[in-house]
């Protein structure tokens, strides 16, 4: 490599700029954990303990891949024995414009890697007042018509019948 080629010399952006890498729950792809990453030009992902993410799981490599900052632009490096998959699709290195949903090796953990375009919204949480918002909705009319065919039935009258017949045995015992 000579001093003239930028493709591999990682830059640093010059505003401050905050990146995002969530460890996703496979099966509903909502966040488990969150590293927010702010003026880094490289992020390291892996097993070991010095890396940025650390991630435990038996099919992480302890550097499995790398973002790396290049002309104002990230790319996700896959450096693990394993790979990086984005889709179904094994990558080396793959530009990221905004977000990309990564996986570590074909059956290891799932990863979300943005820019800070959409930060907010991906690290929102869902809240709601519980008190203003009803359990269930009851018709009156509908229920008390209800109660008034079963209460009128025959069936219901003789289990009601054979009930006071079995409290008066009971007390008279």
């Amino acid at each position: 490599m000579n001093g003239n080629d930028s493709s591999d010399t990682p830059l640093r952006v010059d505003s401050a700029s905050e990146v995002v890498v969530q460890l996703l729950d496979p099966t509903y792809r909502r966040p488990i954990k969150t590293w927010k990453f702010t003026d880094r030009i490289s992020i390291t992902i892996g097993r070991g303990d010095d890396l940025d993410v650390e991630i435990s799981d038996a099919y992480v490599s302890r550097i499995h891949a790398e973002l790396v900052l290049r002309v104002d632009q990230w790319i996700l490096v896959s450096r693990g024995r394993n790979g990086v998959l984005v889709g179904t699709q094994p990558i080396t290195e793959l530009p990221v414009a905004g977000e990309v949903t990564f996986r570590l090796g074909s059956a290891g953990p799932l990863l979300r890697f943005n820019n800070g375009t959409d930060t907010e919204e991906n690290s929102a949480t869902f809240c709601f007042a519980a008190d203003s918002i009803p359990l269930a909705l009851v018709n009156e009319a509908k229920v008390q018509e209800e109660v008034s065919q079963i209460t009128s039935d025959d069936y219901f009258q003789k289990l009601q019948h054979k009930a006071k017949e079995l409290r008066r045995q009971r007390h008279s015992q």
